[in-house]
């Protein structure tokens, strides 16, 4: 599996959480530039969501790639009158024996998931310039 094919997976699977979680996904793009755009683009309930997702290999956990990263994605979620959503994503060849093969992806083979479900992503609220409260929950 490529990095590409890695990422494609984690979003894939946050997209049939979100499903089984009764959202109505509007768009899933694994190739939207992870930097500025979400992956996922969902609305439940009038509330509309914008899904980051971050897939890694076993023991890594995927992560936002830092604090200008994260700003730049609630502040484009907001834009949009969205609110902004973390999902992070590990995945471990489910033939690996020992912890070194559980970490190498290989194509057509199973894996194991952790996914322990969604962060809320928010500024603080003197970021935000408005009466928004700054949140960092878990979401189910």
């Amino acid at each position: 599996m490529t990095d590409a094919d890695i990422h494609a997976f984690g979003v894939e699977i946050v997209y049939k959480q979100l499903q089984e979680a009764e959202w109505i996904v509007e768009s899933a793009d694994v190739f939207a530039d992870p930097l500025t755009e979400p992956q996922i683009v969902a609305h439940k309930d009038g509330e509309i969501g914008f899904f980051v997702v971050r897939t890694a290999m076993y023991p890594d956990r995927g992560r936002i790639e830092g604090e200008e990263v994260f700003q730049t994605l609630v502040r484009h979620a907001g834009a949009h009158g969205a609110s902004c959503y973390f999902a992070s994503v590990s995945i471990a060849n489910s033939e690996g024996k020992t912890e070194a093969e559980m970490s190498v992806p290989v194509k057509g083979v199973a894996y194991h998931v952790a996914f322990d479900g969604l962060v809320k992503m928010a500024l603080p609220e003197e970021e935000l310039g408005d009466d928004t409260i700054g949140e960092n929950s878990m979401v189910n």
